[in-house]
């Protein structure tokens, strides 16, 4: 597998550690992620998640909270994840609003792609803009 230029890792802070792992690790173990325990590192906590086949870590962090995130302010604006099917996005949309996230559009078609996008938006802890997205046309690449 050629690694050069492909992503290491995404790390994201939280302002509670705790809650936010009960939201991301049924969605994270359902897009194939084995999920750590939080450990100590550098004055914070972190929790080190990795998924199984592609070696991408998502890591999380707990934040100082001196500046809280904003999400269309300069910086991060969304994190999008893979998945295997139309349905396994229905799934994490459903999974999203039974742990309190907010669905902000979707589950459904969007025009970003030929060939198929089928995506949800929700906000997760600390309001952070996630994506679940399924491109049939990645499955024929």
């Amino acid at each position: 597998m050629e690694l050069q230029g492909s992503i290491n890792h995404i790390a994201i802070t939280v302002s509670d550690l705790d809650s936010a792992m009960k939201f991301f690790r049924p969605i994270l173990e359902e897009l194939g992620y084995t999920v750590g325990e939080p450990s100590s590192y550098q004055q914070t906590r972190i929790n080190l998640n990795l998924h199984k086949q592609n070696g991408i870590a998502f890591n999380i962090w707990e934040a100082r909270l001196e500046h809280p995130f904003e999400v269309y302010e300069p910086g991060l604006h969304h994190i999008a994840f893979n998945a295997g099917s139309a349905a396994q996005v229905d799934r994490i949309s459903d999974l999203v609003s039974a742990l309190g996230g907010e669905i902000l559009d979707g589950p459904g078609e969007f025009p970003f792609a030929h060939g198929g996008y089928y995506a949800v938006y929700f906000l997760g802890p600390d309001r952070l803009k996630f994506e679940v997205v399924y491109m049939a046309e990645l499955d024929r690449m």
